[in-house]
């Protein structure tokens, strides 16, 4: 990443411009309903579909649609990613699995032949097109748990994309740090770049084509992209940017339903992704030795005391490390499963704590065992349904390729492919579970959790910023479930970040608690675009057990966040 400029770190929306934490403004708050999401038209549209008569599926899948017509930069139909669904009515949590798989006759040597510069994004590159997953996954969803048709969950971001919205200034950014690759895009060079030259904040922005395609998504489902000249279109568009991808390798996606990785700590069931995710792993390793409630011993510490961030570094570094090792695709390999339950065993994960030491840092292989653009969207509804769902398309603008007049922007995923001596443009090293290979599912940072206590609901959270989604996600959970801090503070709360042996803090991590961190042998460095941005819902429980709880919804201000409640 060192080889692009601060503007387009800052437009990257997967490392973000420093939240001011001046002063947190209050949570949104209601009783019925509530949406938190990466942009507010997002947000509005989930609250909306459910007042209509809609659930939180409905509600998720109509944001997820907005979010693919107002931010184009970090995600849409041309997509994929995960969601996890928790039913009231059975208390069940179900996980969907709409990341995207490489084609049939793919090979990693379509990405690495030439020794390219793997810090770099790829830019347009057919080779680095996934078989998308969204629309396919979106459907099942609506399929399964959804209330109301998919052409009334796409609606809102039909009448967006076919009357316009106003663009946001994050998004703003990201249209001007990345000009010349909107340019090679007619049609996102024509809705973007007008006279030439990036729309600015405010602008009336359309998107006439992709209105097209939602409303024949919404008619047709899935089959409306997978098959006929949708799917001609996008397999032509791949192919002529050097890929391989087929229209049978579109009609043969299917998204998966997995069940969630899942551990019961202090009481609090925490429910979060499987594999191909590693961020679930991440975030669990983490809650499994330190604990998810006020008992825990990081409570004593401080909450952002130099020696509470010194032991969240330690884990982090054996979180990665963990998950160079033993992530990839259960469907290609049924040993990840195995190997993720081995990382999680309690008692390794306890010697783990015990070696970390107060006035020590450690590499991440130290801790081994015996062996940007991304968006978040959360929901609630009136009857206890919730909704955690993150949807990508991988770098910025993806792979820079739009399938003929579709409207639809194709991602960058098989990027996120790698091998042991590999770095992937997150600066996140693999091995051989994530070795690139025909129809698997690269690895992902996405870590979209929910958490049940007595049956119920207590926190629902996500978050988008590529590696930095785990640790992100992390911090904020823990923020909520051991120190019982406001939504609003958990996820706008200065972070950090590790892979290795520096460690990156938010410029508002106070002096003092920076140097506290070099007397504890951390490489300390300031960056001033790390981070990834939170979006959450939590619950509020105190109140009388015959009342609806109180419903608490907060987004992160380093993106273009937004929540709302009712």
């Amino acid at each position: 990443m060192a080889a692009i400029g601060a503007a387009a770190l800052t437009a990257l929306g997967l490392l973000l411009p420093k939240a001011s934490t001046a002063a947190y403004p209050p949570s949104a708050e209601g009783r019925s309903y509530a949406a938190a999401a990466d942009h507010a038209e997002a947000s509005r549209a989930a609250l909306d579909v459910m007042a209509q008569g809609g659930n939180a599926v409905d509600g998720a899948i109509a944001a997820s649609l907005v979010l693919g017509v107002v931010n184009p930069s970090a995600s849409g139909i041309g997509g994929g990613g995960f969601a996890m669904v928790y039913t009231a009515k059975d208390q069940k949590v179900s996980v969907v699995d709409f990341r995207e798989t490489a084609p049939s006759s793919y090979s990693g040597d379509v990405l690495w032949a030439k020794k390219m510069d793997r810090s770099r994004w790829s830019g347009p590159r057919g080779g680095s097109v996934g078989v998308p997953g969204e629309p396919a996954g979106l459907e099942m969803l609506s399929r399964k748990w959804g209330r109301k048709s998919l052409a009334d969950d796409a609606a809102p971001a039909v009448a967006l994309a076919q009357n316009g919205f106003y663009l946001a200034k994050h998004t703003a950014e990201v249209v001007a740090a990345f000009k010349e690759r909107l340019q090679t895009m007619p049609d996102f060079a024509s809705s973007f770049l007008p006279g030439g030259n990036p729309a600015g904040h405010a602008a009336r922005i359309k998107r006439p084509e992709l209105a097209k395609t939602l409303v024949r998504f919404g008619a047709e489902g899935k089959k409306s992209i997978y098959e006929g000249p949708t799917a001609k279109k996008i397999a032509d568009a791949v192919r002529a940017a050097g890929g391989t991808m087929t229209t049978d390798d579109l009609a043969a996606y299917k998204p998966q339903e997995r069940a969630p990785l899942t551990r019961t700590i202090d009481g609090r069931t925490i429910y979060t992704m499987p594999a191909p995710s590693a961020g679930g792993l991440m975030l669990l390793e983490t809650m499994t030795m330190f604990g998810a409630s006020k008992n825990s011993p990081l409570a004593t510490m401080g909450f952002g005391s130099s020696a509470y961030l010194h032991t969240l570094a330690e884990a982090m570094r054996g979180a990665f490390a963990d998950r160079a090792r033993v992530a990839g695709d259960p469907d290609l390999d049924p040993q990840v499963l195995k190997a993720y339950d081995a990382a999680l065993d309690p008692a390794q994960l306890m010697a783990r704590r015990k070696r970390i030491e107060a006035t020590k840092t450690h590499a991440p292989t130290d801790f081994k065992t015996k062996e940007q653009g991304t968006s978040h969207v959360v929901v609630a509804d009136q009857e206890g349904n919730v909704v955690a769902l993150t949807t990508t398309v991988n770098g910025p603008f993806g792979a820079s390729i739009v399938a003929g007049d579709t409207g639809i922007l194709l991602n960058n995923e098989l990027d996120d492919f790698s091998s042991p001596d590999d770095v992937k443009p997150f600066g996140v090293t693999g091995g051989g579970p994530n070795a690139p290979r025909p129809r698997a599912r690269p690895v992902s940072s996405m870590t979209p959790t929910i958490v049940v206590e007595n049956g119920a609901p207590i926190l629902a959270l996500g978050g988008s910023g590529g590696a930095r989604i785990a640790t992100g996600t992390t911090q904020a959970a823990l923020a909520r479930l051991v120190f019982g801090l406001d939504p609003t503070v958990c996820v706008s709360q200065p972070r950090i970040h590790t892979q290795g042996p520096t460690l990156l803090v938010d410029p508002e991590v106070p002096l003092d608690v920076r140097e506290g961190l070099r007397a504890r042998g951390e490489n300390v460095d300031d960056d001033p675009f790390l981070g990834s941005a939170i979006q959450m819902i939590a619950w509020d429980r105190s109140g009388p057990a015959t009342g609806r709880p109180k419903i608490l919804a907060a987004a992160d201000p380093r993106k273009a966040g937004f929540a709302v409640a009712r």
